[in-house]
């Protein structure tokens, strides 16, 4: 039986395997977190539509299967299957890095969840309160993955991220949302990801390099 607290346990869970995802120093092993993450959102957005009696969002669900859970990672895995094992050094250190995160994560969820009434007043009600809060949060470790990361894989990952936060923003916001719009923003966001990937093979082609400052020397 699906009730609020499953909604509640599956953003939950949504939120630690992305902190996990960005803090796994084995590239190969992110992109799986990865995967796992983006395939709880699919159970999540599946979990709304039975919940509120919007079958609409199974459909939803399944697109976000074939691009999030499929595409992008096998893009993710076939691009880190010819770089080195571990990540780049991350530009405030793996250890800083990771009790950052923890605080910023913890706050940010605290502040979204207090100040909800006054952004988005739709959504003042639990589940989709904390649904909200969780979402924004995602989205702002996608950013804090992009600033802080130099790997070009991790950086896509970010980007990956931020976009399933978009995803749980739109589904706590619109549940009724027309499925032909998440549909373009999950093949943009895919096209974003294989771009991001396409160019980086070639940048490690030449340079045999994906440190972004490193890049950033080369071209000074």
């Amino acid at each position: 039986m699906i009730t609020g607290q499953t909604l509640l346990t599956l953003s939950m869970a949504i939120l630690i395997t992305a902190m996990a995802t960005v803090e796994i120093r084995t590239l190969r092993i992110a992109a799986w977190g990865y995967l796992v993450n983006s395939l709880l959102l699919c159970l999540l957005i599946a979990a709304c539509g039975r919940l509120y009696g919007n079958h609409g969002l199974y459909l939803w669900a399944t697109t976000c299967l074939i691009f999030k859970v499929l595409l992008i990672p096998w893009l993710l895995l076939r691009f880190a299957r010819g770089l080195p094992r571990i990540e780049h050094k991350p530009i405030p250190g793996f250890v800083l890095s990771m009790i950052l995160m923890t605080v910023i994560i913890f706050v940010l969820f605290q502040v979204f969840r207090g100040s909800i009434a006054g952004v988005a007043p739709s959504v003042r009600e639990e589940p989709l309160r904390s649904l909200f809060a969780g979402a924004a949060t995602l989205f702002s470790l996608g950013i804090w993955t992009l600033l802080s990361r130099r790997d070009l894989i991790k950086i896509a990952i970010g980007l990956a991220l931020m976009e399933n936060g978009v995803h749980m923003i739109l589904l706590a916001l619109a549940p009724q949302l027309r499925e032909s719009t998440m549909i373009g923003i999950l093949i943009n966001a895919a096209l974003a990801v294989f771009m991001l990937l396409y160019l980086g093979a070639d940048i490690y082609r030449v340079f045999g390099t994906t440190d972004s400052a490193l890049l950033s020397e080369l071209k000074r």
